[in-house]
């Protein structure tokens, strides 16, 4: 997806009256049609405001790294993520300082496509070493 559909898409909100569209935006193209049709409706009604606020594309960047904290971060994005590239996610990663986690094989909304679990089990371990962290 080049970024003149990922504006399309969100900006002008798309992805709500096209089918295909909204499919290569947040799934895999292993997502059966009826599923993506569903998640596109409840996301039409969700929201009345567009997903990309276009005027913030010009905000200053880099912006300054964030003030070392407490605060565990867990950077996770997904292979076939149309609108989160690696560049991206690695960016984000480096912000946060932290490995960012990549799970292959699954699109933006890892949580709503068909491989979910692969997402969930991530996340999983993730807590879980905090809490043996919390342990020690």
């Amino acid at each position: 997806m080049n970024s003149y559909q990922v504006i399309l898409s969100l900006a002008a909100k798309a992805f709500s009256i096209s089918l295909p569209l909204c499919k290569e935006t947040f799934f895999s193209a292993e997502m059966e049609d009826h599923l993506v049709q569903h998640y596109q409706e409840l996301m039409k009604e969700s929201s009345r405001l567009p997903l990309l606020d276009l005027k913030k594309l010009n905000a200053p960047l880099p912006i300054s790294s964030v003030p070392r904290s407490t605060l565990q971060v867990l950077v996770l994005g997904a292979s076939d993520d149309f609108i989160v590239d690696a560049e991206g996610l690695n960016e984000t990663a480096r912000f946060y300082g932290v490995s960012p986690v990549c799970i292959k094989g699954v699109a933006h909304d890892v949580m709503l496509d068909r491989s979910w679990e692969k997402g969930a089990d991530v996340v999983l371990l993730w807590l879980n070493s905090l809490n043996k962290q919390n342990l020690v």
